[in-house]
């Protein structure tokens, strides 16, 4: 009857011995995680709510071309579309494949370089187009993704 009470009390010391091995494992890697995103400048500039819109999606400030007639005053809303670059237009101009700001067609006025924040996805692999609802500002403009197909 002894040898049973230490066999169990030999097995329940055991399984904690396994638990808490387990735990500082999970510990270790959890701490090896960290120092690695911070490494990374990742676990420096958290995400917070302000920098996800009510879709989930990021914002993006990006300078590029966006197409705008004159007569687009200041709050007005387009429906517009880009086009996701493909591997080889991608790599012509330095970006990842389905990189979906490098053109905004708006309506048919001339192209503009401008800064435009994007909320949306950026890298759009495999798609043929972005829609996106833009809004001019007074000195910029807002676009936020609809759909993409």
């Amino acid at each position: 009857m002894v040898d049973t009470a230490n066999n169990t009390y030999n097995a329940r010391s055991s399984n904690a011995d396994f638990i808490f091995g387990i735990l500082g494992y999970v510990t270790f890697g959890i701490f090896a995680a960290l120092i690695y995103l911070f490494y990374l400048g990742i676990a420096n500039d958290p995400i917070v709510p302000q920098d996800l819109d009510s879709t989930g999606y990021f914002s993006h400030k990006i300078q590029t071309t966006i197409t705008a007639q004159d007569s687009w005053i200041v709050g007005e809303s387009k429906d517009c579309m880009s086009y996701p670059l493909n591997a080889e237009a991608a790599r012509n101009a330095g970006k990842e494949q389905g990189y979906a700001f490098s053109n905004v067609d708006c309506d048919n006025g001339p192209g503009h370089n401008m800064l435009v924040t994007f909320w949306g996805s950026k890298d759009q692999p495999g798609k043929y187009a972005a829609l996106w609802n833009c809004t001019r500002t007074a000195d910029a403009f807002v676009c936020k993704q609809t759909a993409a197909f």
